[in-house]
């Protein structure tokens, strides 16, 4: 879920880092479009948000981050680096403040990855995704393949 207010800087909005000027001369065309001839805006990559990851009213999402799946992204943060699965992360710019589940269960929602699952198993099971079960989820999960 993506509260409101939440901001995604995208790649084009790079500036060199490494010149005189970080001014972007070239995009303004005319007697300046050769300016960046032989060079190139810095590229981070692609950003990538994970299943079932809240991010929070205000936050504001740098180029090329990938937010694992499970994670809460506190309000006002700025994520300038990738974060685990199952983390919950704040701040300018985001530090971990704990995971949500242990190593091994973490291991096993990525496993069951439930948020795959027919729009009707989901329904039918509610009420072990709205707890902290995850015993119980893996049993459900190995009960039903």
């Amino acid at each position: 879920m993506i509260a409101s207010d939440v901001t995604f800087i995208m790649n084009g909005a790079n500036h060199l880092t490494d010149a005189i000027t970080t001014y972007p001369f070239s995009i303004f065309g005319g007697d300046w479009s050769g300016a960046m001839d032989g060079k190139e805006f810095p590229f981070k990559g692609n950003t990538i948000i994970g299943n079932d990851v809240w991010i929070g009213y205000g936050a504001t999402i740098m180029p090329g981050v990938n937010i694992g799946d499970g994670c809460i992204i506190g309000s006002k943060s700025v994520v300038t680096k990738d974060v685990e699965p199952y983390s919950i992360v704040g701040g300018n710019p985001v530090k971990v403040i704990r995971k949500r589940y242990s190593d091994e269960e973490i291991a096993s929602l990525l496993n069951i990855k439930w948020w795959d699952w027919p729009v009707e198993k989901i329904t039918e099971n509610l009420q072990v995704l709205t707890d902290n079960d995850v015993v119980r989820l893996k049993e459900l999960d190995s009960d039903r393949k």
